[in-house]
């Protein structure tokens, strides 16, 4: 033990020298936690104290005082840098004037210049929550977010619910990855601050992307209630219409986004998603020169060449439709850095997890409607499966819920003990959702394609559960994930032909050992099948689903609950057949990457 902790006392004596007193504080008060009489801690605070007290910074005069902020007020950020630079030369460590410098330099984007200065003040005022709040926002523009989440809970001692800190810590957890945590901040932050505008924002946006799109959109909209040239979120309003159908509402929110940030590329590849091509659409004039602008995301520039892959594609342009899809794809990719051999060493480990069927974990007593889990590749026919399932009076759609993906992406499975350990929070959370969802109904679809990872874990938590399985000429599935950008960032394998295709071997090698493994307890349905004769398929799937036949199920189109994906507009037709060949006017392109199919 003495050694870690010399370690600490002599990083917090260097901090003490240096001035940066709040480091060296949480330093020696972590030593005195765990060893309340350690001398050299004590003697430390004491030390730092007394600093503290024998340098009682001075401001200058009220007028000079008044001048810098004055010249940051006018957003004359570098003109009052420089100033208050000055004054600190004559009087040094004078709180106005580093606070004025510090806001300026933020301005000007040199954070770390600002962090310094804000994290003198914490030390000076370490009681100050604004103090605290200023360097933590910092930190976050720095990415370091951990310890920004250490200063906002420090705000949130000194001043309990605090909301702007509560919506900043989501932030940092959401760009973690927790959405839970994130989602729960922010609707605190909401609860605490109802006009806290940001916060409101960020809790809508949260709602949308699980798929709560009613909720979500009351949230936008009130926040645009607010803020009603917000251009960001008028785009976002714009997609979640989208989601909902309502192609005409999409239209104008993005519209309305446009005619405030004319150019602004998610508004304009949305547009591109509403309608169809003509031969004289503005809209390719429109895309092209967005697309020529600097300073766009490379996701907005993807997303721009796929809206004019799109448009090029209608209107018979195959070979310039291919060219936009391709560079689509590959921004995408180097976005996201992804390897297969990422996912190579990832399926291999869920194997060998599951060497034989899983034993059941057992549950109490199952409360609320039973999950019938939709899987398969992207662009497999789930969403039109689901719309046939969920046309029972018997079962509720859940669409894609990302519940299960979320907690068994950070698995480590080669833990033995792990899934034992975390299945009755995962299995309670998840029938949660399913209860809210059902709003009384015995079951509810989770159509998240990739679930299929997951069927080992599925079956030992939810073992009565009923898994359809999708499958679809692989050509067709290959080539529709290629020309789909998506909005989330889950679907990291999609942006390569050559990703594509060893990746679809990965989940056809993964599924075969799921069938050793389960047998006649998953259910698998055929596409084209599927689409030549639909009602013995469906009858059928129906009989494995221990349902009895209904004739909505015969009837897709007339489901008017929600389909949230990219295929929505096919589920609104009638089913039909031949999507599959839409390839192969491309084909010419596909032939090097669909040969190594088998």
């Amino acid at each position: 033990m003495a050694g870690p902790i010399d370690k600490t006392l002599r990083t917090a004596k260097s901090h003490a020298k240096s001035g940066a007193f709040a480091e060296a504080e949480a330093l020696y008060r972590e030593v005195l936690t765990r060893f309340p009489g350690n001398k050299r801690a004590q003697a430390g605070l004491a030390e730092i104290a007394q600093t503290r007290a024998s340098t009682r910074p001075m401001n200058p005069p009220r007028p000079v005082i008044d001048q810098l902020f004055g010249l940051k007020k006018s957003g004359r950020d570098r003109e009052a840098a420089e100033a208050a630079a000055r004054v600190l030369k004559q009087f040094p460590r004078a709180p106005a004037a580093m606070e004025v410098r510090a806001a300026a330099l933020s301005a000007l984007d040199d954070h770390e210049g600002a962090a310094a200065l804000y994290r003198e003040l914490v030390g000076m005022f370490p009681d100050a929550p604004d103090a605290h709040g200023s360097y933590g926002n910092e930190l976050m523009a720095l990415n370091r977010d951990d310890e920004a989440v250490a200063e906002f809970e420090r705000v949130l001692e000194l001043r309990p619910g605090d909301p702007v800190s509560l919506n900043n810590i989501g932030n940092a957890k959401r760009r973690a990855g927790d959405d839970k945590t994130a989602r729960k901040l922010y609707h605190a932050a909401h609860e605490a601050a109802p006009d806290f505008a940001e916060a409101q924002l960020n809790l809508g946006n949260m709602l949308a992307k699980d798929g709560e799109l009613d909720e979500a959109e009351f949230h936008l909209k009130a926040f645009l209630h607010k803020v009603p040239d917000h251009y960001l979120t008028l785009s976002s309003l714009g997609d979640l219409y989208l989601a909902k159908g309502d192609k005409q509402s999409a239209r104008e929110s993005y519209e309305r986004a446009l005619h405030y940030r004319p150019g602004f590329p998610d508004a304009l590849a949305g547009l591109a998603h509403i309608q169809r091509a003509t031969a004289d659409d503005p809209l390719f004039d429109a895309l092209t020169a967005s697309l020529a602008q600097p300073g766009h995301s490379a996701k907005q520039r993807a997303g721009l060449e796929f809206a004019l892959g799109k448009l090029r594609e209608e209107s018979g342009e195959t070979e310039a439709a291919f060219g936009h899809y391709t560079r689509g794809n590959a921004l995408r990719k180097e976005a996201q850095g992804y390897t297969i051999a990422r996912d190579v060493e990832r399926f291999a480990q869920i194997k060998q997890a599951f060497p034989a069927p899983p034993a059941e974990i057992p549950e109490t007593a199952p409360d609320g409607p039973e999950p019938i889990f939709i899987v398969g590749l992207p662009r497999s026919g789930t969403t039109l499966t689901e719309q046939i399932i969920s046309a029972h009076p018997q079962v509720a759609p859940g669409g894609e819920l990302t519940e299960l993906s979320q907690q068994f992406n950070e698995f480590d499975w080669t833990d033995p003990d792990l899934l034992a350990q975390k299945a009755p929070e995962i299995r309670a959370e998840y029938r949660e959702k399913l209860r809210k969802l059902g709003q009384g109904a015995p079951f509810v679809t989770d159509k998240m394609p990739l679930n299929f990872r997951w069927l080992g874990a599925i079956r030992a938590i939810f073992p009565q559960a009923k898994i359809v399985h999708t499958n679809r000429d692989p050509r067709a599935v290959i080539w529709s994930i290629f020309r789909l950008n998506f909005s989330s960032d889950g679907n990291d394998y999609a942006y390569d032909l050559d990703d594509l295709v060893a990746y679809h071997g990965l989940y056809r090698d993964l599924m075969a050992h799921w069938r050793t493994l389960f047998g006649a307890t998953l259910y698998d349905l055929d596409y084209e099948q599927l689409t030549a004769t639909p009602e013995p398929v469906i009858r059928d799937m129906l009989a494995y689903l221990e349902l009895p036949f209904d004739e909505a199920c015969l009837r897709p189109q007339d489901n008017t609950r929600i389909a949230r994906t990219a295929s929505r507009d096919q589920v609104t037709k009638p089913i039909y057949k031949g999507s599959s060949q839409a390839w192969e006017k491309f084909a010419p392109h596909l032939e090097t990457a669909f040969a190594k199919l088998d």
